[in-house]
């Protein structure tokens, strides 16, 4: 069913960044899978007997960023050379952003939502910012290899401001940068606890990003609309564009073209 555009239509719009705008979920499990293909040489080799996608699904699972549990991961499956979970570590931990990239659909949802701009007192675009939680070193340059400086306002990122969402004092800094009242700003995340809580409790209207399809089970106030994909958000805050499809299609032929391109490592 379609959901109605909010009203009144939103002067700012933050967004989150992994798994919003970029797809990190799945960079991670491609980083995981290359990492732990390595020999101890630090080569590819391969694994017949080794279930690559149940090791990587258990790395995430017992910890979703790091490596210090390689070594003990490795030898429950078999791996006992200390050497391969190094070889790992060092790759993975190399190669922060290995296939790393926008969703194909960002970039052009970035300017159509910009471009939707209702009447407003300054006659301005409105503001576009990120709001993004992890260490200031790398998510200051993952912003800068997505080139999204082109595309929002600024960003504002946990490590370096001192505070994470879903604390309100981060929400009301995009506030004041935007300049807009929280009644004139809408927040577009996936995440429940942090992302859609965080933005309701500074009073700012929210979107989940459901790209699972799962139900809401947050203790918190549900969101205010849902969406599958970023790209079905223009029509909710009054784009011009018409059905979302067009502009996607293209930027995911362009996404097929580069990973084509492109090699493993």
């Amino acid at each position: 069913m379609a959901q109605r555009p909010f009203e009144p239509l939103p002067r700012a719009i933050f967004f989150d960044l992994d798994d919003t705008l970029c797809d990190y979920a799945a960079a991670r499990r491609s980083r995981l899978r290359y990492a732990f293909s390595l020999g101890t040489d630090g080569q590819p080799i391969a694994r017949p007997g080794v279930d690559l996608e149940r090791m990587i699904a258990e790395s995430i699972a017992m910890h979703p960023h790091g490596v210090d549990h390689f070594e003990a991961l490795f030898a429950r499956h078999g791996r006992l050379d200390p050497g391969e979970a190094r070889a790992a570590s060092d790759w993975y931990r190399t190669n922060r952003f290995h296939d790393l990239d926008l969703f194909p659909e960002a970039d052009a949802v970035l300017r159509a939502v910009r471009r939707a701009q209702t009447p407003g007192p300054s006659g301005h675009e409105r503001a576009i910012g990120i709001i993004t939680n992890g260490p200031a070193e790398v998510q200051r340059a993952k912003f800068e290899r997505l080139g999204l400086a082109e595309l929002v306002d600024f960003v504002i990122i946990s490590g370096e401001f001192g505070a994470a969402k879903p604390d309100r004092a981060v929400f009301e800094e995009a506030l004041r940068r935007s300049g807009a009242t929280a009644e004139d700003a809408i927040f577009v995340g996936d995440a429940p606890e942090f992302d859609i809580a965080g933005a309701q409790g500074a009073g700012i209207r929210s979107v989940w990003v459901n790209r699972d399809g799962v139900a809401w089970a947050s203790p918190s106030a549900p969101p205010c609309r849902v969406i599958r994909r970023i790209e079905e958000l223009p029509p909710l805050v009054g784009s011009d564009i018409g059905a979302p499809s067009a502009f996607v299609a293209t930027r995911r032929a362009q996404a097929t073209v580069t990973n084509e391109g492109s090699t493993d490592g």
